[in-house]
This record gives structure tokens, sequence and C-alpha cells, in this order.
């Protein structure tokens, strides 16, 4: 049975990338708007979160792709929280990969079912 794993990597991989240009684009803003260095503060505070969650985010790709259940579990919450954001795309996407029956397969979740 195929699996769409790959589609929900892709989907990290393009999130991963986003929070890194959110990064650079805060600290762009906010120093050359601040005159008196706080903006500096800001800007690196956020760029160094954009790129903590860049690199989580990265984590977990190494974990799908080594099939691990609690890369598999981390997925479903990062994607979970897209959903009600601008990611919605990547969190429907990411879901739909992770939730597929040859994906769940992948990584030993969701057997045969009861006995109807």
């Amino acid at each position: 049975m195929r699996h769409r794993i790959g589609m929900a990597i892709v989907c990290l991989h393009i999130s991963a990338v986003l929070y890194i240009l959110v990064g650079v684009l805060a600290l762009w803003f906010f120093l050359s708007t601040d005159d008196t260095g706080a903006g500096m503060v800001f800007g690196v505070g956020t760029l160094i979160l954009c790129l903590v969650l860049a690199a989580g985010i990265e984590f977990v790709v190494v974990g799908l792709r080594r099939r691990k259940l609690w890369a598999w579990i981390a997925g479903l919450c990062v994607f979970g929280i897209y959903l009600p954001s601008l990611f919605l795309p990547l969190g429907a996407f990411g879901l739909w990969g992770l939730l597929d029956g040859g994906s769940r397969k992948e990584f030993g979740v969701g057997g045969t079912g009861g006995s109807h």
C-alpha cells in the first residue's frame, strides 16, 4: 500500500522555510522602524524563536523519515495547530499525508479494527 508521508514532509519543510522568512522579515521590520534600539531586541528575539521553531520542525522530519511513532504524533500536533492559522493549507495537506491509510500502516497505527 502506498503512503503519503512524503507529502507531509514537504509541508513541514515549507513551513520551516516560512518560519525562517518570518523571522528575517521581523528582524528587518523591527530594525527599520525603531530609532531607540529596542527594535533590535524584539527583532533578534523573533528571529531566534523562528529559528528554534524551524529546527524543531526539521527534527520531526528526521523522525518521520525514520518512521518513529513520536514523530507521527508530533506531526499530527503541528498540523493540527496549523489548521486555524494562515498555515491552513499546509495543515490540511500534512494531516492528509499522515492520516492516509498507507502512512498509518508505516507507523503501525490504526490496525484492522474490531470484529465486524
